[in-house]
């Protein structure tokens, strides 16, 4: 790996790569795109230096993780602060190409995969066979985006601030839903949007 692990990637790479895990399944599986990857297939983002998968179960993600191996990728006993940032199930890489963050049903112990977030996902145009590929509503990648910590995702937040329609009453529907579960969810979306705010971007807090 280079110094930073990894380079920015476009959706033509990203979609080349999910092209190439379908050969190797032996099932289908469902998977998820929660950030840069989702925003660059929505043409919101150029290219993305990571894939955040988000999976509905450990036996999709067990697969995928067996599938993708086969194509390289390996895990490191040794991750660069960005990455131990995320606390994914698995983080994998290839070579110097990208970083894969997997995921399962819930994101950083703060955020899961309900019900209305996958029924608000929008299905990829990909042609595979057993990988069935979603992208999450750009709302739900606002909200996935708001609790990171990585300071990069201010800019995607930016981003899809800027070239894309926020819709606040959905993320904070969800917010509420979720809040009873996660308790830091709430206090953690309205210091970010405090830091957007601050930078002179139209926001909404959650009560």
């Amino acid at each position: 790996m280079n110094k930073y692990g990894y380079n920015a990637q476009n959706w033509s790479y990203i979609k080349n790569e999910l092209l190439k895990v379908d050969k190797f399944l032996k099932r289908e599986i469902v998977i998820y795109l929660i950030g840069g990857s989702a925003m660059s297939d929505y043409g919101i983002k150029d290219a993305t230096k990571d894939i955040d998968v988000l999976f509905e179960n450990q036996y999709d993600c067990g697969d995928f993780f067996n599938s993708i191996t086969e194509l390289g990728y390996e895990t490191s006993e040794q991750y660069f602060p960005p990455v131990i940032q995320m606390e994914a199930t698995f983080f994998v890489y290839k070579n110097d190409e990208i970083w894969i963050d997997l995921f399962v049903e819930n994101v950083m112990g703060k955020f899961e995969l309900t019900e209305s977030i996958k029924n608000r996902s929008v299905k990829t145009n990909l042609s595979t066979k057993k990988l069935n590929v979603s992208c999450l509503d750009k709302n739900d990648i606002f909200l996935f985006k708001s609790i990171t910590p990585r300071e990069r995702d201010e800019d995607d937040l930016i981003l899809l601030l800027t070239r894309s329609e926020i819709d606040f009453n959905i993320i904070h529907e969800e917010i509420n839903s979720q809040s009873t579960k996660y308790k830091v969810l709430k206090n953690e979306f309205n210091n970010k949007m405090k830091k957007l705010e601050k930078k002179g971007y139209r926001v909404e807090y959650v009560k």
